[in-house]
């Protein structure tokens, strides 16, 4: 998933005793190890380090402890629901289909697919979807412009794991899911699958190339210009495979460009982020002071002063930042210029606040602000940095920091809480607090901050409104078997919970913003015959579809 990152341009650093910049009372400061954890190190880790170097691979040196890596969520391995321009399309493996529900009159479909679907993918700006069979190694085409959907099966003849689009639909790309064994002489092979050609019923032959692309697949990209995919990129464990898809078959053997030594170690010794239209792909290595930017011909390298533990890109790619959390900084890399002449980078001190990992609004265009937060260390705070102007304002926090999502205008910012039980708290409210799980709503322009206590139930799901006016968080305790998604006004911070039948699993929201979806997101849950809930943030109403999976029955 990219993550859009804004050029930095100067930073004056200001006083902390503004608003929102007091520090939290039960801080213990900011670059204090994660009591929580035990053993700051982990794993072994020695007590006491000097540099990185005294650390394991991966870790860093902060105020003499070795400290692990920051914790980004991963839902990569799982097959959410996804949402197209009308209707919301779940995986049903165990049916051998796709369903398709209407989300506005919960009107299902099941759509047969091959057998044990394993991946599925929609189609960018289209109601229509591309899913994966490993077992009958087959691709299958769904287009749901007209009703009933029409499928086209396309044999593969090898067994993949993963597949992705192109975002103007031209093609598809199968390769093997890099966690797990391939199957029928799927290693280092991939498929690219020409849509144009399977609409029109051109035979296999016309419509699939197979081409060799290295060991352990473990990303995809697609690079568009002038809104046309004009070549993928494949990376492998030391590799990266360049597909020319202006003139693919006639390429037999494509353009394969090793990686920088130290990101070619293992597939976990680096971090893959672009742009949306892959024009600019940054690679951050995780165990050396190394970050590499690849142009679809080769790779250019600056080295920072430390290991990064974050990095990030402008949607425009045209910057960069790095969070370097041994010394508290950023690093900003204007793009390429900086790469040519590393002299640029701009080294930006942080106070009063620990840094680890960097968010920034995804969207273009509007106010150019970073939030700045770790993960691991003992800091209860979230840091908003402003640029050009470069005002740092330090947010307080009630609990410590586990993720941050933003909404789409940058408006407001969501924070999901660890919990502490082992709190060392003096006041029993305090201690109380810690203990509890709970997520903080932030609005960016004010400052203001509300905390949700949500107790025993985990947040787990983030989903914005099309709108930007809510977000849904949802809610989970198996031990209680208690399930709710909250949903959150964000114009005034105040929480509505709405209780879910059964565990949630995913929520997500449309991308279009009609009278009808703009204030719904969908909920999917943990049910053996299929659950997905559709729910409207501002009235609280919700329709839930069971049994899609078994006889499309609705609840």
């Amino acid at each position: 998933m990219p993550r859009a990152l804004f050029h930095w341009m100067t930073l004056t650093l200001l006083a902390l005793g503004a608003a929102g910049c007091a520090s939290s009372s039960d801080s213990e400061g900011p670059l204090a190890p994660d009591e929580g954890s035990g053993d700051p190190g982990g794993g072994g880790a020695p007590a006491v380090c000097t540099t990185a170097a005294d650390c394991p691979t991966g870790y860093t040196c902060t105020q003499s402890a070795c400290v692990p890596p920051e914790v980004e969520q991963d839902d990569s391995s799982e097959r959410p629901p996804l949402a197209s321009k009308s209707y919301v399309y779940v995986l049903s493996p165990s049916a051998n289909s796709l369903t398709r529900i209407d989300p506005r009159t919960l009107a299902l479909e099941a759509i047969p697919v091959g057998a044990s679907p394993v991946d599925v993918a929609v189609v960018p700006g289209e109601d229509s979807a591309v899913t994966l069979s490993s077992v009958e190694a087959s691709l299958s085409v769904v287009d749901s412009r007209t009703l009933p959907s029409r499928v086209l099966r396309v044999p593969l003849g090898r067994r993949y794991g993963r597949v992705a689009v192109s975002a103007d639909g031209a093609y598809a790309l199968a390769w093997p899911d890099p966690s797990s064994p391939p199957g029928s002489g799927a290693e280092g092979v991939v498929s690219l699958v020409d849509l144009r050609a399977v609409r029109r019923g051109e035979s296999p032959a016309n419509t699939v190339l197979e081409r060799a692309a290295g060991f352990r697949v473990t990303d995809v990209l697609f690079r568009l210009e002038g809104g046309v995919a004009t070549r993928a990129y494949v990376f492998a464990k030391s590799t990266v495979t360049v597909l020319d898809l202006s003139a693919p078959r006639e390429q037999p053997l494509p353009v394969r460009i090793p990686l920088p030594e130290v990101m070619a170690r293992d597939v976990a010794s680096r971090e893959v982020v672009s742009t949306p239209d892959g024009q600019r792909v940054l690679l951050r290595s995780t165990t050396a002071p190394t970050l590499s930017s690849f142009d679809g011909t080769g790779f250019r390298t600056v080295t920072l002063p430390e290991v990064a533990t974050d990095v990030d890109l402008l949607p425009d790619g045209s910057g960069a930042v790095a969070a370097l959390r041994t010394a508290g900084q950023l690093a900003l890399i204007e793009l390429p210029g900086d790469l040519e002449d590393p002299s640029g980078i701009q080294l930006l001190d942080v106070p009063g606040a620990s840094v680890g990992q960097v968010v920034l609004p995804p969207q273009a265009g509007g106010a150019r602000f970073a939030l700045v937060y770790t993960t691991v260390l003992n800091d209860e705070s979230v840091t908003r940095v402003d640029f050009p102007a470069g005002t740092v304002t330090r947010y307080p926090l009630e609990k410590r920091v586990e993720r941050v999502a933003l909404s789409a205008d940058g408006r407001t910012a969501l924070i999901v809480h660890k919990r502490e039980p082992d709190s060392k708290a003096t006041d029993p409210y305090e201690r109380a607090v810690d203990a509890d799980r709970g997520y903080s709503v932030l609005d960016i322009s004010t400052g203001y901050l509300q905390l949700r206590r949500t107790g025993a139930l985990d947040p787990s799901q983030v989903a914005f409104s099309s709108s930007g006016g809510f977000v849904g968080v949802t809610l989970r305790s198996d031990s209680e078997r208690r399930y709710a998604v909250d949903a959150v006004d964000l114009s005034t911070l105040v929480s509505r919970s709405i209780s879910l039948a059964s565990p949630p699993a995913f929520a997500g929201g449309f991308s279009g913003d009609s009278s009808e979806t703009h204030h719904r997101i969908f909920v999917s849950q943990l049910h053996p015959a299929g659950r997905i809930s559709f729910v409207n943030l501002d009235d609280s109403q919700i329709r839930t579809v069971t049994g899609f999976t078994l006889n499309s029955r609705i609840e």
